[in-house]
């Protein structure tokens, strides 16, 4: 899989050019991770990404506990209505190993096929704040966007690899939702395990109303493909969610 990153780079869209449509990453089925060095751009398109597929998109917030929230990011800015925002400590975000094996006596009967096993016991190591979420939003009429954002903050507790990480995606899928990660810092190779990966790069000059979306990897057929470099611009409403420098 980490020969996407050797893929030549395509030019930047200029005016005039195709726009890429980000709506697709809205499928069932697929996830997206966003990663960047810019915690305020990388939540602020994690967030306009989202809204393009589910105009009331659910955000779960991974925050250092003793920390308060940013209040030039989404949730600072007060963008996510109170139902459809969760506060997760570190310490609470992390897989929920010991509770999902106690758990699935109580769910699963013993002539179950693995593959049904595998499925309950992969949504239940999410964390208890992430699966309370996921079951809450099936009462919606769309099939909600799930934005993860700073999962930075607990990815020493994760896999690393792209075969371990799959499964936690899988999980949020099968529940009907569709999960966008957004992660500061360099990644590593379970970013792979995503269906869409995108590097959100700021511009030098420190304007947050300036900067590129990489991409790095995409599905194949799409107006999204891997090595598209497009500007912050062109990014339906992310100008708007910035707001001014």
């Amino acid at each position: 899989m980490d020969g996407a990153t050797h893929l030549e780079p395509m030019p930047s869209l200029r005016a005039g050019d195709s726009q890429p449509d980000f709506r697709t990453l809205g499928g069932e089925g697929l996830g997206t991770f966003l990663y960047g060095p810019d915690r305020s751009s990388l939540l602020h398109v994690a967030y306009s990404l989202a809204k393009l597929s589910d105009p009331n998109p659910y955000w779960v917030e991974i925050r250092d506990a003793g920390r308060s929230g940013d209040t030039t990011d989404p949730v600072g800015r007060g963008r996510i209505p109170e139902d459809h925002l969760y506060i997760v400590l570190e310490g609470d975000a992390r897989p929920q190993d010991a509770e999902a094996n106690m758990a699935l006596w109580s769910i699963v009967r013993s002539d179950e096929p693995q593959s049904v096993i595998a499925q309950f016991t992969d949504f239940l190591r999410l964390p208890l704040t992430v699966q309370e979420a996921v079951s809450r939003s099936r009462s919606d009429d769309l099939r909600p966007v799930f934005v993860i954002a700073n999962a930075d903050r607990v990815r020493p507790y994760y896999p690393t690899s792209a075969t371990d990480v799959r499964p936690y995606i899988d999980s949020m899928v099968r529940a009907g939702v569709i999960p966008i990660f957004a992660a500061v810092g360099k990644p590593g190779a379970g970013r792979w395990a995503f269906d869409f990966v995108f590097e959100v790069r700021p511009d030098p000059s420190g304007d947050r109303r300036r900067g590129t979306l990489e991409c790095e990897r995409a599905p194949p057929g799409l107006s999204i493909s891997a090595g598209q470099s497009v500007p912050f611009e062109s990014v339906p409403g992310l100008l708007e969610a910035i707001g001014a420098n």
